[in-house]
């Protein structure tokens, strides 16, 4: 079955949106609107150099970024911590057959940093929408990789709602309300919202580089188009487009 949302994401974002652009601009000259046909075409080239440029994915970077400067202190004061999942891939690496991506790890490692400055116990949400649980997979490798113990799996959720409803109805069994949230920066700002929205306290715990300082000099290749700044434009458009959806 379709994920009609995945679909739509995907039409609205570049590449997809110019291609469309682009075969609208030749029927348009196919039909001798010579001048719409132009705008429309030159349209698509905008849109597909903005996007493919370094330069745009640091605006993007930073309006997704808010800066808190928590301490190991504050996080101390909270209950749990609380990792999302991100995805898994096929291993042939000989500890498993299933394993976590490079993006995963990161938020395990500063999750597991956390756990032994603040000694909370943590809670790893996320299950693949093929019925494998991210969170068993994570929480066998924070084991085998860290040495620490996860209190809690959630196994159910295949998106940020979903980890927020469903570490929910985990936490409040044990009347946890106040959390240490662990996730990318670039998806702190949805998944943040909708703990909240669930009624948690949530400490924002970011994994990234912040937000990139002003005084970082910018150069030619901030404004060549790269493959890379696209697919990182991708991701970041497509967390703003999700965070507005959770508006309504």
């Amino acid at each position: 079955m379709i994920d009609m949302t995945k679909l739509i994401t995907a039409i609205i974002l570049p590449p997809f949106d110019v291609l469309i652009l682009l075969v609208l601009a030749f029927f348009l000259r196919l039909f001798r609107f010579k001048k719409l046909a132009f705008l429309t075409a030159l349209l698509s080239v905008i849109i597909l150099y903005a996007f493919s440029i370094p330069y745009t994915a640091e605006r993007l970077n930073n309006s997704l970024t808010q800066e808190d400067h928590l301490t190991a202190d504050d996080y101390r004061k909270a209950q749990a911590i609380v990792i999302l999942g991100g995805g898994l891939r096929d291993s042939k690496e000989l500890f498993n057959t299933l394993t976590v991506p490079g993006l995963v790890l990161e938020r395990m490692r500063y999750a597991a940093y956390l756990h032994k400055e603040t000694e909370l116990p943590i809670l790893i949400s996320g299950a693949s929408p093929n019925g494998n649980s991210e969170a068993k997979v994570m929480g066998q490798e924070f084991f085998t990789f860290f040495g620490v113990q996860p209190k809690w799996l959630e196994e159910h959720s295949t998106n940020t709602k979903q980890n927020a409803l469903y570490s929910k109805e985990i936490l409040e069994r044990e009347n946890i309300k106040r959390i240490v949230l662990v996730t990318n920066q670039w998806h702190m700002k949805r998944a943040k919202m909708l703990f909240e929205q669930q009624g948690f306290e949530v400490l924002p715990a970011r994994v990234g580089p912040g937000i990139i300082p002003d005084s970082y000099e910018l150069n030619t290749m901030h404004f060549i188009p790269q493959a890379g700044a696209l697919a990182a434009n991708m991701q970041l458009l497509k967390e703003w487009i999700g965070y507005w959806k959770e508006q309504f």
